[in-house]
Formats: C-alpha cells, structure tokens, sequence
C-alpha cells in the first residue's frame, strides 16, 4: 500500500504550512522554489524567512541541478523540504531526496535507495497540470537524455492545493499545464496498467478538466479550484498506470520546438486516439470513457481534442523536415511506449508526428471546434 499523503485544501491553505511542518516533524524545511512563488509563501508565514531557499534549476531541470540544492540542506541542517511551483520545482526537490538518501547521483540513477528515506517532502503545486505532487517519479536530464528516478518514498509526504498559486500564471502556462492533466487523464484510462481504481481518478481528471478549463480560463475561481484537484487526480491516476505513447512522444517536441509539455502532448494525443479506434479490443474502453464524459461517440474525441487546441489558439506546427520527423521517431523511449496499449514500432511513431502536423482544412477545423462548443453548453 503507498504511504498515505496529508493534503490541505483551499483558497489560503498555503498559510498553513507550518501546521503541516508540525504534522511532519519538519523543524528546518529547505525551500525549492522560484524567487516568486517562494517570496509569495513567506509572505503568508514571514516565520519562513529563517530557512534557507533554492531557485537555481531549469525549467527542465538537470540532475546536476539538485548538487547545489543537496550541499545547501546539508550545510544548513535541514530535515525537510518544501517544494513550491510547477513539475520543475517538484521534480528537483524529488532528485534531491534521491540523492540525498542514495549518496550520490550514480546511486540514484541506478535505483540504489535504502529500505526508510524519512526526510519528509511537502509538495505545493503552482500550477494545474503535471499532478507531480502525487507521484514518486521525477522526470530530470543527465545532459541531453531524459532520466526518470523512482522510488515510493519519492512521493511527497504532505500536499497543499492553494488555488490562489494559479492566478498570475501566464495564460499559456494555464493552457499547457491544463492539457497535460487531460492527457495524463486519458493516457492513464487507456494504458495497459490501468485498474478499476486507477480509472476512477483517471475519469475524474479528464472530466474536471473538460467541465472547468473555460471557465478557469475566464478568471473564475470556483473552476480554478475544480482544475487542481483535477490536475491533482490526474497524478493518481499516472501514480498507479504510469503515461503512455502521447508523453514519450512529448519530450523531444519540448525540445527541439520549444512547445510547452502540455501543448506537446495534446499534438500526438487525437492521432494516438484516431490509431487506436481502428482496434476492436480498444473501442469498448475507448467508448465507456466517452459514455461517462457525455461525449457519446468514442470517434468524436480526436475532433474535440484538435477543437480545443484551436480554441486556446495553441495551432498545429508546420511540417517539419524529414530529418525533424526522423529526429523525433528516434528520440522515443521504448520502454514507454511498453505501457501504451497498442504496440507501435519506430515507422508507426514517425507516422504518427507526420500526421498530428498535417494541417486541416477550413471545414475541418470548424467541426471540430463546433464540437468543443457544444460540449460546454451541455447542463
């Protein structure tokens, strides 16, 4: 069974924080975090302000980002960390624990952990996407290659959902972080591990997102809420299935064309769908998602996922070169496309970004933002 997680909910909630320091028998948190989100916490609690902080990580943070952070815990005593802000904060704070209890980055690359790693992680995210306060994995780069560390102790030990966090994100930034929750939903109701309990988080994300993301868009604080907790289910969901082809296929579309995650995966994920509805052992699950969602028809969601990517004006990139398309197909980690349900060789990967950057005629892109429409005017 995994460890149970505190979590505090709500508008506020992160000026709590030393109520669940306490809960945690944290006396000394080091702080991972932007100077912004950072200076807002202290703010709610001046008594932060006597611990020590670190920012200095990527946006896709490097494994060789968290030595700093690693020596300063240690020189500063600490017996706890605070992880504040999107998946890089989280995902840095996680490498941290990891070699703080592995002794060195090696240790933790090859998995070699103790039994008991008891330094206690709060995890708050500032965003409503990646759902990495939920789970033991933290996506880092050795160089150019894409790492995952691993371990149950790795997910955090407490959780604060502050919607507050959310509202001086960049609008781009809410848009992307939203689609990597829907994907993640998706991802995690199709792939092979999924389980009834699995699915019940992985419906609960996709459907949170779907019946929120305009309205949270719009400014409302209700939905803004409601998009965390999905965001939030949707890292359960991940916890217990692991993602599949749509986030492989993700990582080098960040890269080499500077698409924020969330928006990479929303790229693949409707020609993914389109695959997998032409597979008789896929269209009953496919269909039962779409029944509960009030879709209907499993073959209108690749129509309603393009319909919101043209709706939040996040368009589909040109073709790119052939050697780009062999760059991406190449970059695709095996082992995670293992998870995806239905098995796809390197040609079909490379077949699959050909076709999510072919553009759509007028008529098209209308009928699937007439689509997107409709699903928000349902009661």
């Amino acid at each position: 069974m995994e460890p149970y997680q505190k979590v505090l909910r709500g508008r506020g909630s992160i000026g709590k924080i030393l109520q669940m320091t306490e809960k945690l028998n944290i006396k000394r948190p080091m702080i991972v975090g932007s100077a912004h989100l950072t200076g807002m916490l202290m703010k709610k609690d001046p008594a932060l302000l006597l611990f020590p902080v670190f920012s200095e990580y990527h946006p896709n943070p490097d494994l060789q980002d968290a030595l700093p952070a690693v020596k300063l815990y240690r020189s500063q005593q600490c017996d706890g960390i605070i992880s504040i802000g999107g998946g890089s904060a989280m995902d840095t704070a996680k490498a941290v624990k990891a070699i703080l209890y592995a002794g060195n980055p090696e240790n933790a690359l090859e998995g070699r952990f103790p039994d008991e790693m008891d330094t206690p992680h709060i995890a708050i995210p500032g965003t409503a996407g990646t759902g990495a306060e939920a789970t033991q994995n933290a996506v880092v780069y050795l160089g150019n290659r894409k790492i995952s560390l691993s371990h149950p102790a790795l997910r955090p030990d407490g959780v604060i959902l502050d919607a507050d966090l959310l509202d001086s994100l960049p609008v781009y930034h809410q848009k992307s972080a939203a689609l990597d929750a829907l994907s993640q939903g998706i991802e995690s109701w199709w792939c092979t591990r999924a389980t009834e309990d699995s699915r019940v988080h992985a419906f609960l994300a996709v459907l949170g997102v779907l019946d929120n993301m305009k309205s949270y868009l719009a400014g409302d604080p209700h939905a803004a809420e409601e998009m965390l907790d999905a965001s939030f289910q949707s890292g359960k969901a991940i916890q217990m299935t692991r993602t599949t082809a749509a986030h492989a296929m993700s990582y080098q579309l960040t890269k080499t064309m500077g698409l924020a995650h969330g928006h990479a995966c929303m790229l693949t994920l409707p020609v993914l769908w389109e695959r997998m509805t032409a597979t008789e052992e896929m269209q009953g699950i496919l269909q039962d998602l779409c029944g509960k969602i009030r879709l209907g028809s499993a073959e209108m969601m690749p129509r309603l996922l393009r319909g919101i990517l043209y709706d939040l004006e996040m368009e589909i990139p040109p073709m790119p070169s052939e050697e780009t398309l062999n760059l991406l197909a190449d970059s695709v980690d095996p082992q995670r496309l293992g998870n995806h349900p239905v098995k796809m060789t390197r040609d079909d990967v490379k077949e699959v970004y050909r076709r999510a950057f072919l553009p759509l005629c007028a008529a098209e892109k209308q009928a699937c933002l007439d689509i997107w429409q409709y699903y928000n005017q349902q009661e």
